[in-house]
This record gives C-alpha cells, structure tokens and sequence, in this order.
C-alpha cells in the first residue's frame, strides 16, 4: 500500500531552498514525487528507485544546457512524494497521477477514457455485448480501445452475424412487453428470452467472441466448420445452412482485415513519429498474425525530450487501463535499459505472462515497425495540417506572438527570411509571407546571393534583405512607375510588413536591424528564431524570449519558419542541379538548350562531338558557320588559328 507523505502547499511562494532542504530529508525508498509551483500546482510527477537520491539530483545537477530541466528548477516552490512497495508499484502510480494533474513538464498523452470499447458484461446470466466508454466494472471484460464509435458498433453488428449474442439492453433477456424481438426472427440473436437456449449454450457463444477478439479464428472456423459437416451427416440441412453462412461471414470479416506475413501470434507495435513540438506515437494491434486495428495519440514534446523519452512515459499510461497485454510488444526506438527492464517487470506482473520489449533490426518484424512508423510521420502530418487550417487557432496563435513578444500591433502581416548554401555555392536566400497566420504564396520570394563571396550566412542575409527592402523604400512617383510595370512585384515587394523574422539568432537579427536602417524602414518590428532551443532574439532585449511549448504563437512562429527554410532548400537543390548539367556546350556562343539537344542527339555524347573536324561541324545543318567556327574553338583551346 502506498504510503503518502504530503506538504503543507498554500499559495504563498515558497523558495527552492525550502524543496531543497525537504528533499533531503526523503526516504531512501522507491515511489514518486511530485514537483509544485508557487501556486501549489503539480508541475512535474517522476518515479525513482530511491526518492532521496533521485529528487536531490534536480538541486544538485549544473546541467543548465537543458531548457527543459532548467525551466522546470526554476520553478519548484514545493514539494510532495508517496512512498511505494515497490518500483513497478511507482510505474503505475506515476501513470496515475500524470492523467489526473496533467503536468506540465511531463509529457502526456490524450486520456484512454475518451476512447471507446467493446465490453462483455460476464456478470449476468446471459452476457450482453455492448459499447462502453470511462469507468472499467470489476464484472465485465473490455476489448479496445478502438480509434472511435463507429468502429465497436460496426464490430459488434457483424460478429452478431456469426455468433448470435442477445442485443437487448436489460440485465435479463427479452423486451419488457414480453416475447422475442425481431432479432430472433432474422437469426441475429439465439433467443435466451424464449427459454430455448441454455446458459451453457449461451454461454459458448459468448466464449467464441471471446476467442475472436482475442485472435483464435482458425479455431473458430475449424469448429464451425466440424458442427457444419455432423448437422449435414444427421441430415439437418437448415442447420447446416445457418453454420455455412456463419462460416462465410467470418471469412469476409477476416478477409476485410490486413492480412500481415508475420507467424501466429500476438504483438502490440508503437512507433514515434517527432517533429520540433508535437509528438505522435501509433499502435498497431496485431492478433493472430492479422492486424485488426490502429490507434493515433498526439502529445506536445517538451524541449530537451528524446524519443526513448516519450515512449518511457507513453507505455506506463497506455498500458495501466490496457485490458490485454500481449507476450511482445515491438518499439520503434530503444528504451535505456533500465527502464525497458522495470517496463518490462511491470508489464509481465499485470498480464500474468512474460512481457518482452523489442526492437527489431532486420526481417519481417523489422517491416511491420517501419509500416507503423510510415503511418505514424503521416499521422502527425495530418494532424499539423488540421491543426494550421483551424481559424480559431490561427487567430489565437496570431494574437500570441504579439502578446508573447510584446509587440505594438498585431503581426497581421509576417515575412520570413533564410539562407540555403553549400559552401559558396548556388548560395540563395527566400521570402515566405504569411498574412492573418495564412501562407499567401504568391508573394513567395527566391533569391540568388551574388555580392557575396565565401560563406558567410550572416552577409548573405543582408544583401538578401538589401536588396528587399530598397524595393519598400521606393515610394510616390517611382512606386507607380514600377506598378505600371509589374504589379505582382508591386504587391509583393511594396508591401510593408508587420513583422520580419529571420532563421537564426543574434547575428541574423543585426543584419536585419541594418539593412532597415540603411533603407529608413523604422516601423517594421523584427525576431530571430534560434532552431535548437527555439528561442526568439528581438533588438534590445539582453535575454531570449522562451514561448510555452504549447503555445499556438510558438507553433505558428515555427512554421512560418520552416516554410521558409523549405522553399530556400528547394530552390538550392535546383540550382545545383542546373549548375552539374551544366556542359563546356552552355559556354559556347550561338548554341541554346535548342542546339545543345541536336548536337548530343546527333553525336551520342560530348567526346564525340570533339572528335568531328571543322569542317564536319560547318556541314551540320543546323549550326552556321560562326556558330560551328566557336564551337570547335571551344573544343580544342590548344589549337592555333
């Protein structure tokens, strides 16, 4: 039994030395703690072997390279800790306790309560088969969580089909007005109410779907087929129809599930799929060699989380409501050993069976772990984009930036800046603009560096920016000139924005702050967002802005960041593409891609071509005398006059 420990924690603040000095009073026991803000929220829940060592190492560590860490020091006002039996005891507890505070430097997936399930009333005579959602009863037997509603209606609707368990909803069988429902008289229901069938036989009924949704179905179909062939030999012919549609029922359900290479057995499969901020890990539930459904959970990844990381805290939450509990459960990414260990401990102790953790490296396990990552990196991508088309969020998000950086007005309109280089290269820089947290991508802009030499990010940047904002310094007269020439540029170029932000950190933001400068431009506000904390540098300011992790400014801030970063990439990768089928041909003056392409169509390749005399060249009917006199000059640079 665990054994509480609990504080006093009112809403005075309270300063970490008073934590520290309460940590080192704690136990040298197992259990969990439970970190407080000064307003005596939970903000962090953690388990440890021994709570003494383990909280005390949170005072003591120097490792201020972690946000994550650094963040959550800074804000322990108090302390709490329940001592437990055991460690895997404190597994549990921990998973517990994350699904009811909800803190927030731990890494927590959507409740399994809001799924739903398909459950077996096993404490009536006459067991129902119905949908359930929440609270587990001690006398029933849940099977799930399935992805929605839908799903445990439909699957209880065609296993009715093949095993013909009462539909009515009162503890005992038949309607209140007495005789059998319609159910009966279509064959989908056995008909308990008319007292023509057992408990017993009842009963096996309710243990085939049992054996179903447990993944028993060559059994299952062996049985049915054994009763189908004696009903046939005692020539009950009607029987023996009723068991042969049942049989072809279960095969068409068995045949609309994705059938797997993998040998009979039972595996649970979770894979991670991470972005900057957001998290998805993906289950998939394989039974009997079949996979029979998948499952998507989506969680904000605090800064400084590796994937082992998520997937430690994700497994303890899943499984402590889990009805079923397969022998091995495959992972995408390895977990450190001691914790895979203690999972592993734990998981066995609840399933009644050994549990192992693997993560396969090579064959078919191997290929049903990199299915289930491949739908978990789309999943996530489904969900960024669902999430960046919601109106409601952009607005707030659009609202958040300029209350998390403290800016004049609202950033209606944001241009995005970066850099994308190889060395000295096909350097090349782009403009993304988002206007109301939107992309309007006819104003994208790509550039090619060319006042600079060597790499240098920082000077690329500001000739970039040069050359943009002496486009917004043009105005009157000058302005209607260009707009008579170009009004796609006019819009694009002459329009100013609110906000600029660049990919980057302190030195990006000054060559910003300079080619304003040089151009007038004082009413523009700029930021740099630095990629590896993701922290936000503005001009003035000594210390980085830290947006929530969670927070929808932060979000859209990155993804108006990595669009930019996107469309430089791209236009780098065709330029460098251009520049490598690039031949001594292009140099030559008088032949275009036109007579390029009939000259290697002609010759095969350009060696060839070098081997033709001058006077071969002037032959061809498609170059001219100058053009096919240049062309062998160019070929053979040695060669006098």
């Amino acid at each position: 039994m665990a054994d509480l420990r609990s504080s006093v924690s009112g809403g005075d603040r309270k300063p970490v030395s008073d934590a520290r000095r309460k940590a080192e009073s704690l136990p040298d026991a197992p259990g969990v703690y439970l970190f407080k803000d000064h307003r005596g929220r939970v903000i962090y829940v953690g388990k440890a072997a021994s709570l003494r060592k383990r909280v005390a190492s949170y005072f003591h560590s120097r490792d201020e390279e972690n946000p994550r860490l650094a963040g959550l020091r800074a804000n322990i006002a108090d302390l709490d800790f329940i001592v437990t039996a055991n460690e895997a005891e404190a597994l549990l507890l921990e998973a517990n306790l994350i699904k009811r505070f909800h803190p927030d430097y731990n890494i927590d997936f959507r409740d399994d309560k809001s799924y739903p399930y398909m459950v077996i009333r096993t404490g009536d005579a006459y067991p129902r088969v119905m949908f359930a959602r929440g609270r587990r009863r001690p006398d029933a037997v849940y099977y799930g969580p399935f992805a929605h509603a839908g799903a445990v209606r439909e699957t209880i609707e065609t296993l009715r089909k093949v095993f013909p368990f009462r539909a009515c909803r009162g503890k005992e069988p038949g309607k209140p007005t007495g005789g059998p429902c319609l159910d009966y008289h279509i064959r989908l229901c056995c008909g308990p109410c008319t007292g023509r069938v057992s408990v017993e036989e009842y009963g096996r009924i309710i243990q085939g779907v049992r054996r179903f949704m447990e993944g028993d179905h060559r059994s299952i179909l062996e049985d049915l087929e054994r009763r189908m062939r004696e009903e046939a030999s005692r020539q009950e012919f009607e029987l023996a129809a009723r068991t042969r549609d049942r049989i072809l029922a279960l095969r068409r359900i068995l045949e609309r599930q994705q059938a797997h290479s993998l040998k009979e057995g039972d595996q649970d499969v979770f894979a991670l799929a991470a972005g900057d901020l957001d998290a998805c890990v993906t289950v998939f539930y394989v039974r009997g060699g079949k996979i029979l459904g998948k499952q998507d959970f989506f969680s904000t990844l605090p800064a400084g989380s590796g994937e082992a990381d998520v997937l430690a805290a994700f497994l303890p939450q899943f499984y402590a409501q889990a009805t079923h509990i397969p022998r091995e459960i495959l992972l995408s990414h390895d977990l450190p050993e001691p914790e895979r260990a203690l999972l592993e401990e734990w998981l066995t102790e609840r399933g009644g069976r050994k549990t192992r953790l693997l993560v396969p490296r090579k064959g078919e396990k191997r290929s049903l772990v990199e299915k289930v990552s491949r739908n978990a990196r789309m999943s996530l991508e489904v969900h960024l984009a669902k999430q960046a088309s919601d109106l409601g969020w952009i607005s707030r998000a659009v609202q958040g930036i300029k209350d998390g950086l403290e800016l004049s007005r609202v950033p209606y309109r944001i241009e995005c800046y970066d850099i994308s280089n190889l060395g000295a290269l096909d350097a090349v820089g782009s403009m993304v603009v988002f206007e109301g947290g939107i992309p309007l991508r006819r104003d994208f802009r790509r550039f090619r560096i060319r006042g600079t030499e060597g790499q240098n990010d920082v000077a690329m940047m500001e000739e970039l920016l040069d050359r943009r904002f002496s486009r917004l310094a043009v105005t009157g007269e000058e302005a209607g000139e260009e707009a008579g020439k170009s009004k796609a540029r006019l819009d694009s170029f002459h329009r100013k924005p609110d906000l600029v932000v660049v990919d980057g950190g302190i030195p990006q933001l000054g060559a910003v702050v300079r080619a304003l400068a040089r151009h007038g431009i004082r009413d523009v506000e700029v930021a740099a967002l630095a990629k590896r904390l993701e922290e936000v540098h503005l001009p003035g300011r000594g210390r980085p802005v830290v947006l929530p992790r969670d927070s929808e400014a932060l979000h859209l801030l990155q993804r108006i960041r990595d669009e930019a970063h996107r469309y430089a990439l791209e236009y780098h990768r065709q330029q460098r593409e251009r520049r490598t089928r690039r031949s001594l041909l292009d140099e030559v003056p008088g032949i275009g891609p036109r007579r390029k392409q009939r000259l290697l169509r002609h010759y095969g390749s350009l060696a060839r071509i070098a081997e033709a005399s001058r006077e071969e060249l002037a032959g061809l009917s498609f170059l001219d005398r100058r053009t096919a006199e240049n062309l062998y000059r160019a070929l053979h640079p040695s060669e006098e006059d």
